[in-house]
C-alpha cells in the first residue's frame, strides 16, 4: 500500500494501530495491525535475516511498500524508555556510508560490533582506543561519526570523547579543504596533526561527496586534488590530444598529471590511445601518414623517411618512435584488408636509431645489392693485384713461408665508396645524407662495424651498414679470391681469356644462367604437356592446338634461344659481341609471374663501315665449332617465317641434343618434383602480381590462369591459350557459373572496381571449395 494509506489511530484497547497490506496476498483488503504486532515482526526480520537491513530488504520480508517501512521504522525508532521493556529490542536508524542509504538495525548488536572491533584493534580495554583506530572503526563499520557517537552511549565515555575529537578533526579537514582549487599536500597543510588520521578522514569525506575532490596517497604522504583542478587538467589534456593526436609525458607533468595517471586519464576520453615510454598517442592519427609513406615507398621501389612524419617532441625519443613503427604501424597494417601491403612492409627493412627512422622497400634493397657488383669488381681486381704483387715481392726477397693473409677489413670495399654508388642512383637519399653531414660531425673514413662507432652517421651510411654489409663482405671475399686465382693462373702460364668482366662476375653469370635455363626448360615441357592434354581430351580443334603450340614456340622458344645465345657468346668471349641485338629491348620476364613471353628475333647492329650484316650468318661465323650451327638451327625453328609441322617437338628435341655442347649444361628433363615446384612457384608469383595490379587485362589473364590451375592442376600461359581456355570455363564443373559470368563481363571491358575486386578474390581463392564459397556470397 502507498505511504498515504498508512496512518496511526487511538482507541481504548490499543495504544497505536497501523494499516498495512501484505504483498503476498493477490486479492487483499486493508488489514489493521497493532503496533505491538508490527514491531514484533519487524524485530523478527532483523534478528533472522540480519541485524542491519535496508528499507528494500525489510519491505521484501514484511510484504510492505518501502514508504510504509520508512513510516513504520521511524515510529519504532522513536519509542524510548518505558515503551520498551527489553534492551535487546531497541531499534535505531543509521546511515551506511558505503551504499549511501539508511538502514534499520538493532542497537545492542551494533554496540557489540563496535566494542568487539575496538578490542580486536587494540588488544586491550576500551580505554586504550586511539584516534587512528576510531578512523578505522568508522570505515569498517560503514557508519558516520554521528551514528557512532549516538551508539557509543552506554559503552564507554572515553570512546565518545575520542569520537568527538575525531568529529572535530573531520570538521577541520572539511573546512580547510573546501575552498582549495589546486593540489595540496595534506601533510604540509595539517603539519601539527597525525597524517595517519588526517588521510583516511579526507578520503572518507571525498567518498561521501562532502569534499569535491579525491585523495592520492602513498604511505603517510597524500595529496588532495580538487575536482575543479581535475576539470582544468581534462580541458588542457583533451584539447591538446584532440588537436595533435598525442601528448607527451612532459606536457602532462606540466599540467600536474603524473605518468602513473597519464594513461588512465587520457583513455577516459580517448579509449584507443596507446601508451609509449614517454608519451601517449592516438594510433589512427599518428600512424596514418606513416602508412601512406610506406605504401608510396613500396609502390615506387624506394624508401620513406618516417621520422620526419612523427611529431618532433615524440620523434626525439628513440624508444617512442621505435614502438610507433614496430608495434603501432604493424598493428594498423594488420587491420587492413590489403595483406599485400603488410607483406611488403615485412619484407622491407626499417632502420631506427637516435637520429633517423627510415623504411626501405624490398625492391630497393635488391636493386642496391646489384649495384655493388660494379664497384666490387673494380675493387677486387685492384686488391688481388696488390696481394699477388706483395707475394711476388716476398718470394723475390727470399723470405720463407707464406705471406701474411690479407686482413678481414682489407678485403671489404670501403663504406664510403659503397655509399657513393648507392647515392648516385638515389639522389634524394644522397641529399638527405649531405644535409645530415653538414649538421653533424660525420668522419670521412667510416667503419662498416656500427658497434665500433656507437653513433649515427646519416641515413645513407646507416642503410649501407644495415642492408649491404653482409653482401659486400661475401661478394668482396669471393671476388678477391677469384681474381687472385685468375692472376696466379696467368702468372704460371695457364691461358686465360682476355675479357673485361671480373672472375667473380663470371661465376655469378654462370649461376644465374644455370638457374634460369633449368626453370625455363621445365616450364616449356609443362606447357607442352598441357597442350597435349587438350589435344587428347578433344577440347579444341586442331587449328587451335596448332595456334597454341606456335605461340609457345615463338614466345618461350625464342626466349630460350636468346638466353642460350647470350651465354654462348659470353662463354666463348666472342669478339664483336656487341653487334648482336634483339627485336625487343626488354629482358626475359621472370617465369613465376609471366602471363606470356615476348617473341624475340636475332638482329645485328651495323658494322663499323655501316654495312648491314646477316645475323644468323654472323652468329655461325662468330661462335666456334658446331655451337654456331646449333644456335642458328635453334633460331630457324622458332622463326616466325617457319611454317613447318611439329616445330615445337623439333625445338625441344634439338635442345635435348645440343645443350650440353652449347653451354656445358644438359637439357633438364621434367620430373614430378620439378613440376610441383614450378606449379607452386607460378601460383604464388601470379597471386603477388594479381594483388598489386590495377589493370583490367592483367587482372583478367592472371585470374583465368590461377582459377584453371586450381580447378584442373594444369598450367597455362600466353594470350591465345588463356583466351581459348576461358571459353570452356562453362564446361568445367569445378568452376562456378558466377565466376565465369564475372570474368566474361570483365572481358567485355566492364572494368568497374567491383568487378576487378571480385576477379581478384576468385583468382586468389585457396581451393575449389573456397572459390565456390566466394562465388555464392558475391551474387
Amino acid at each position: 500500500m502507498s505511504s498515504s494509506a498508512a496512518r496511526t489511530s487511538q482507541d481504548k484497547k490499543h495504544r497505536t494501530f497501523i494499516r498495512a497490506c501484505p504483498l503476498s496476498a493477490n486479492n487483499y483488503a486493508p488489514t489493521l495491525y497493532s503496533l505491538h504486532d508490527i514491531r514484533r515482526e519487524f524485530l523478527r526480520v532483523l534478528k533472522i535475516h540480519g541485524a542491519r537491513l535496508s528499507t528494500e530488504e525489510i519491505a521484501t520480508w514484511l510484504g510492505l511498500e518501502e514508504d510504509d517501512v520508512i513510516t513504520l521504522g521511524d515510529a519504532l525508532c522513536n519509542q524510548r524508555g518505558n515503551q520498551i521493556s527489553d534492551e535487546d529490542d531497541i531499534i535505531c536508524k543509521v546511515y551506511n556510508t558505503a551504499i549511501k542509504k539508511h538502514q534499520y538495525a538493532l542497537v545492542k548488536s551494533l554496540r557489540h560490533q563496535i566494542e568487539e572491533h575496538i578490542k580486536w584493534q587494540s588488544g586491550e580495554t576500551l580505554e586504550c582506543v586511539v584516534p587512528k583506530q576510531l578512523s578505522l572503526l568508522l570505515d569498517t563499520m560503514e557508519l558516520t561519526s554521528e551514528d557512532v557517537i549516538q551508539l557509543s552511549h552506554g559503552i564507554d565515555t572515553s570512546v565518545a570523547t575520542r569520537i568527538n575529537a575525531h568529529r572535530y578533526l573531520e570538521n577541520q579537514v572539511l573546512s580547510s579543504l573546501s575552498g582549495i582549487i589546486a593540489p595540496t599536500s595534506l601533510e604540509k597543510l595539517f603539519f601539527d596533526e597525525d597524517p595517519a588520521l588526517v588521510i583516511p578522514i579526507a578520503k572518507t569525506l571525498c567518498q561521501q561527496g562532502r569534499l569535491p575532490g579525491s585523495v592520492s596517497a602513498s604511505l603517510n604522504n597524500a595529496v588532495y586534488i580538487p575536482h575543479i583542478f581535475t576539470h582544468m587538467q581534462r580541458n588542457i589534456i583533451d584539447s591538446y590530444f584532440r588537436t595533435n593526436g598525442y601528448v607527451t609525458e612532459k606536457k602532462c607533468v606540466g599540467a600536474g598529471l603524473s605518468r602513473n595517471r597519464m594513461e588512465c586519464f587520457v583513455r577516459e576520453s580517448f579509449p584507443n590511445a596507446v601508451l609509449l615510454p614517454h608519451a601517449i598517442i592516438e594510433p589512427e592519427v599518428i600512424c596514418q601518414p606513416l602508412e601512406v609513406a610506406i605504401q608510396s615507398a613500396v609502390m615506387n621501389n624506394g624508401y620513406a623517411d618516417l621520422r620526419s612524419l612523427v611529431p618532433l617532441d615524440v620523434a626525439c625519443n628513440h624508444d617512442d618512435i621505435e614502438q610507433i613503427i614496430n608495434v603501432c604501424v604493424v598493428d594498423c597494417l594488420k587491420l587492413q584488408h590489403d595483406t599485400a601491403m603488410f607483406d611488403a612492409f615485412a619484407k622491407g627493412t626499417t632502420i631506427i636509431n637516435t637520429d633517423i627512422a627510415l623504411f626501405f622497400s624490398h625492391e630497393m634493397i635488391n636493386k642496391s645489392v646489384k649495384m655493388l657488383d660494379v664497384g666490387i669488381e673494380r675493387y677486387s681486381k685492384q686488391r688481388a693485384k696488390e696481394i699477388v704483387e706483395n707475394k711476388i715481392g716476398t718470394d723475390a726477397g727470399g723470405k720463407k713461408g707464406k705471406p701474411d693473409a690479407p686482413t678481414h677489413a682489407a678485403d671489404v670495399i670501403s663504406l664510403r665508396d659503397v655509399a657513393n654508388f648507392i647515392g648516385n642512383n638515389y639522389s634524394d637519399l644522397k641529399q638527405l645524407q649531405q644535409e645530415f653531414e653538414d649538421g653533424s660531425k660525420c668522419e670521412v673514413k667510416l667503419s662498416w662495424n656500427s658497434d665500433e662507432v656507437c653513433r649515427c652517421d646519416g641515413p645513407l651510411i646507416e642503410f649501407c651498414r644495415a642492408v649491404l654489409y653482409r653482401d659486400a663482405e661475401r661478394k668482396c671475399s669471393r671476388a678477391v679470391r677469384a681474381e687472385v686465382a685468375s692472376l696466379e693462373s696467368t702468372r704460371h702460364g695457364v691461358t686465360m681469356s682476355d675479357r673485361s668482366v671480373g672472375a667473380a662476375k663470371q661465376m655469378d653469370i654462370q649461376e644465374e644462367f644455370e638457374s634460369s635455363f633449368k626453370d625455363l626448360c621445365h616450364l616449356l615441357q609443362i606447357l607442352a604437356k598441357t597442350i597435349e592434354n587438350f589435344s587428347t581430351r578433344g577440347l579444341f580443334t586442331s587449328a587451335e592446338i596448332t595456334s597454341m603450340k606456335r605461340e609457345l614456340l615463338l614466345g618461350m622458344g625464342s626466349c630460350l634461344a636468346r638466353l642460350l645465345t647470350e651465354y654462348c657468346v659470353y662463354r666463348n668471349n666472342v669478339e664483336g659481341a656487341h653487334t648482336f641485338a634483339y627485336s625487343h629491348q626488354d629482358n626475359i620476364p621472370a617465369y613465376v609471374s609471366a602471363l606470356d613471353f615476348p617473341s624475340f628475333s636475332l638482329q645485328c647492329n651495323p658494322a663499323d663501315g655501316g654495312k648491314q650484316m646477316n645475323p644468323l650468318q654472323h652468329l655461325r661465323e662468330s661462335v666456334p665449332a658446331s655451337s654456331g650451327q646449333n644456335l642458328v638451327r635453334m633460331w630457324n625453328i622458332c622463326s616466325d617465317d617457319n611454317d613447318g609441322d611439329n616445330l615445337l617437338e623439333q625445338f625441344i628435341s634439338h635442345l635435348e641434343d645440343s645443350c650440353l655442347t652449347l653451354v656445358g649444361i644438359p637439357f633438364s628433363v621434367l620430373d614430378k618434383k620439378a613440376e610441383k615446384k614450378i606449379l607452386n612457384a607460378r601460383r604464388q608469383g601470379l597471386i603477388d602480381r594479381l594483388e598489386q595490379s590495377s589493370q583490367r587485362d592483367e587482372i583478367l589473364s592472371a585470374s583465368v590462369i590461377l582459377i584453371y590451375q586450381q580447378a584442373k592442376n594444369l598450367l597455362i600461359l600466353g594470350k591465345t591459350m588463356t583466351s581459348l581456355v576461358m571459353n570452356i570455363f562453362e564446361q568445367e564443373k569445378k568452376i562456378p557459373k558466377r565466376v565465369t559470368e564475372v570474368l566474361l563481363d570483365l572481358k567485355r571491358e566492364n572494368d568497374s572496381p567491383e568487378m576487378l575486386h571480385l576477379a581478384k578474390k576468385f583468382g586468389t581463392a585457396k581451393n575449389s571449395k573456397a572459390l565456390a564459397a566466394i562465388s555464392e556470397t558475391s551474387v
